[in-house]
């Protein structure tokens, strides 16, 4: 097997859910030491979250001018415990649960690929690297992103889906939705109409939202419909949670507008009051094709014999972080599919030339 493939493996093995990266991030700030690379931990986010480790921050100083970032999260999605990788005809799976190549084989090509560059002897700039924790809830770890540490203005998020020479340019904003109806007990047989139906109010707002594809670029979705009590009492609360993206910030907005109306009318109707709260988890971004920044990935392709395809992506990521705050970021595949599922499973001949990837970023960034 090769090293890359080997360091993949051990990763994997290494339980690390959301907020229960402890032991990843010890086994990467060891390796980042190990190569060269000045390590930081941001502890002071741990409470913030209630997690077990912060993100997790790496700097290999360079030898010539010029500056790059790569970024890849150390967390997994649920029944990504005792993970038993199993390697047959180049392609790696897992026995009954998740494999983590999301994102375990980013982490493991920006391993490589920093190793394989400082061991070559050619010059190379600065390189930053950030683990991420709890990227899987929400993207909520970067969103503690200590930007005043960082120096490159343009960086690579390896956590897509996809064949090596995928690029995701453009990802939504997302928003939660969570709207609580508070109505009126009364007894069900004798006096139904003293009450107040908090399960008919709640459900006469989502038979008025649209939901699904919204549109091209648009989606909403309700996946939670709480409301428990006995059948001869009129039920006084409901809550109802559900989130919207979008690639544009405008229609989201109007969207979520939607939302505040329709529930505004539906509470005026029945006499129910009815709270909304929207919590705005994280901005779209667009990266042009134009832009250096894939510009430098066409040529880095151009240069292994592979393919580029730039596609536009329906859900989010540090990247979305990065972009939000002046960083040009993308999203790179690394031969990974059907994640957060049993069937996920990851192309070795990807894996491997991810890491060559990475190397090669890196020259390029050189100014």
């Amino acid at each position: 097997m090769s090293n890359i493939l080997n360091e993949f493996i051990e990763l994997v093995q290494i339980d690390s859910d959301s907020l229960n990266e402890r032991n990843m991030a010890d086994a990467l700030t060891a390796k980042l030491k190990e190569i060269g690379c000045d390590v930081w931990e941001d502890k002071e986010m741990i409470e913030d979250i209630g997690g077990t480790a912060g993100n997790l921050y790496g700097v290999l100083e360079g030898t010539c001018p010029g500056s790059i970032l790569f970024s890849a999260h150390m967390d997994r999605v649920a029944n990504g415990h005792g993970i038993k990788p199993v390697v047959n005809d180049g392609i790696v799976t897992a026995q009954g649960t998740i494999l983590a190549a999301d994102d375990i084989s980013g982490v493991s090509a920006i391993l490589d690929g920093i190793r394989r560059a400082k061991a070559s002897g050619k010059p190379y700039p600065r390189v930053e690297v950030i683990f991420s924790v709890s990227e899987e809830k929400g993207v909520t770890g970067s969103r503690y992103i200590k930007y005043d540490r960082i120096i490159s203005k343009e960086g690579y998020a390896l956590d897509s889906p996809g064949r090596i020479g995928r690029v995701i340019n453009a990802a939504p904003s997302a928003a939660t939705i969570t709207f609580e109806v508070e109505g009126k007990n009364a007894h069900a047989g004798n006096a139904p109409e003293q009450g107040i139906n908090a399960v008919m109010a709640a459900a006469k707002v989502l038979s008025r939202l649209p939901d699904g594809r919204l549109d091209f670029e648009s989606t909403a979705n309700y996946s939670t419909f709480e409301a428990v009590g006995p059948t001869n009492v009129v039920n006084a609360k409901a809550v109802v949670k559900g989130e919207s993206r979008s690639r544009s910030n405008e229609k989201l907005d109007n969207y979520l507008e939607l939302v505040q109306k329709t529930c505004d009318e539906v509470a005026a109707e029945t006499g129910a009051k009815i709270t909304l709260d929207i919590f705005r988890k994280y901005r779209g971004f667009v990266v042009e094709p134009e832009t250096s920044c894939i510009g430098r990935l066409k040529k880095v392709y151009d240069e292994m014999g592979i393919e580029m395809l730039v596609e536009k992506g329906g859900g989010g990521m540090d990247a979305n972080r990065l972009n939000e705050h002046g960083i040009a970021c993308v999203g790179v595949a690394t031969g990974y599919f059907k994640n957060h599922s049993v069937n996920e499973h990851l192309y070795v001949e990807d894996l491997e030339r991810a890491g060559e990837m990475v190397e090669r970023i890196i020259y390029n960034a050189a100014e």
